[in-house]
């Protein structure tokens, strides 16, 4: 499936900015394409590869009719190249130095007569091992007749800074609330759901998507639910809480624990007349400025934060740190009464 411009949404300036270069055949040999995760940046690199590879491009747009635009209609260009991470057991995905090697034996061939040019799509080439980055170095200082390289990175600390160097860095931003809801509901979603998986994104659409592909406004709800009920809380339903907490996974924990923390923050946001984090929530919150003062809302924020630390970096059992942090909650709630 070939990739268009138009499918681009909330990056008008690194998209005015390439269809510009590319008008004036000034793209250069290597770009890094860089922001946060899950704002376009893929797409990009997709919209303009293939307009680099068009035999017959008009303002800077791929005409969708050329052999190459069919062969990449069909997933099967021979002469566009993809880098990605590979994962091996339980490790974090890596691009190792054998892919590296592998390219630059593809790239020392002849290309096939579809497209004038080649292009390589390296994608999360902030996760490129140094073995490999110091591989690809040599490719990017030589890289032979008509290869654009299109390196796309959410983390500029990861890249070898010779890496950096040889490429035309283009800056993505974060993409409005509006926008990600935009893309949400063009995917099926209801408006109001769309609109509070938007406020927790980070302005990262890959992240609403994997939030509600994973259920989380369900446990945003739970920890809400959990923060309106412990001054009514009598020990039988602390420890029915804390066993059913406990039996989530440690990345369930870790989210409910963050979500229980949003609500402590605008929870304080209230009091001082701030904006909320979570602005959808806000008349579910407001009632309970009345329930807690805000030297214990602190309380629950120090409790909440201790539990996150805990879990994310000792070997603490999380079964117990979650059947015990309810019944701390409930004495600093109950000492808010």
């Amino acid at each position: 499936m070939m990739t268009s411009w138009e499918a681009i949404i909330g990056q008008a300036e690194p998209i005015r900015r390439l269809r510009q270069m590319l008008r004036e055949d000034r793209l250069p040999h290597a770009l890094l394409l860089l922001g946060p995760a899950g704002v376009g940046k893929r797409l990009t690199a997709e919209a303009a590869a293939a307009t680099i590879l068009c035999a017959r491009p008009a303002d800077a747009m791929p005409c969708g009719s050329c052999p190459s635009c069919q062969a990449l209609q069909a997933g099967a260009h021979p002469n566009l190249y993809r880098l990605e991470p590979e994962k091996r057991g339980k490790a974090a995905p890596v691009l190792r130095i054998e892919a590296v090697r592998e390219l630059q034996t593809d790239l020392s061939r002849a290309p096939a007569a579809v497209s004038a040019g080649r292009v390589v799509v390296i994608d999360g080439a902030d996760r490129m091992n140094e073995a490999a980055a110091n591989c690809l170095l040599k490719t990017l200082e030589e890289p032979g007749r008509q290869v654009v390289f299109l390196l796309i990175a959410s983390a500029r600390a990861a890249l070898l800074d010779t890496v950096v160097s040889r490429c035309l860095v283009v800056p993505f931003g974060p993409l409005s609330e509006a926008d990600i809801a935009h893309i949400l509901t063009e995917r099926g979603l209801a408006a109001d759901e769309a609109a509070s998986l938007a406020a927790l994104s980070g302005g990262s659409a890959g992240r609403a998507l994997t939030l509600h592909e994973d259920g989380a406004l369900e446990r945003r709800d739970d920890a809400l639910r959990i923060l309106a009920s412990l001054p009514k809380f009598d020990m039988e339903h602390v420890w029915a809480e804390g066993k059913r907490l406990g039996a989530l996974s440690a990345e369930e924990l870790a989210e409910w624990l963050r979500f229980f923390r949003l609500a402590l923050r605008d929870l304080l946001a209230l009091y001082s007349g701030c904006a909320l984090r979570q602005r959808d929530i806000a008349g579910r919150l407001a009632p309970l400025v009345k329930e807690y003062p805000e030297s214990r809302v602190f309380s629950l924020v120090a409790l909440t934060s201790e539990a996150e630390r805990r879990l994310l970096t000792s070997n603490a059992n999380s079964r117990l740190l979650m059947e015990a942090l309810p019944i701390q909650m409930t004495e600093t709630a109950e000492d808010a009464q």
